[in-house]
């Protein structure tokens, strides 16, 4: 019975860790906007957008870094998209205010939130 309850524990362990989104560290949450963050540049690294969700000013241009190898990503929004692209950069600013949630075509596992709020407003 013991030896069950620690296999069943580590079970528990091992999908609490697999639960995320791909999303790399968040800041806030899907729901809720964080502190806003200047000059935010989202790593796409490991099968992930690393700092993937952040909260913006409007007027704010974030950078999406590729660093995965010879792995091919993009950063696909409702609106707009970035190139299919191994290395490189790809920014976007956003004007408006509101909740654009992103994710990469070819992994749609990997997703991320850019929160975007007025200027002085959190």
């Amino acid at each position: 019975m013991k030896r069950l309850t620690i296999i069943l524990t580590a079970l528990a362990l091992t999908l609490a860790a697999c639960a995320g989104d791909g999303a790399g560290n968040k800041q806030g949450s899907s729901e809720t906007p964080g502190t806003p963050v200047a000059d935010p540049v989202i790593t796409i690294e490991d099968m992930k957008f690393v700092n993937g969700t952040v909260t913006i000013e409007a007027g704010t241009t974030v950078t999406w870094e590729w660093n995965d190898g010879s792995m091919e990503h993009n950063v696909v929004f409702e609106e707009f998209e970035s190139p299919l692209q191994a290395e490189g950069t790809f920014t976007h600013t956003f004007e408006e205010p509101g909740t654009f949630d992103y994710h990469c075509q070819p992994h749609p596992f990997m997703t991320g939130t850019i929160f975007v709020v007025e200027p002085g407003e959190a």
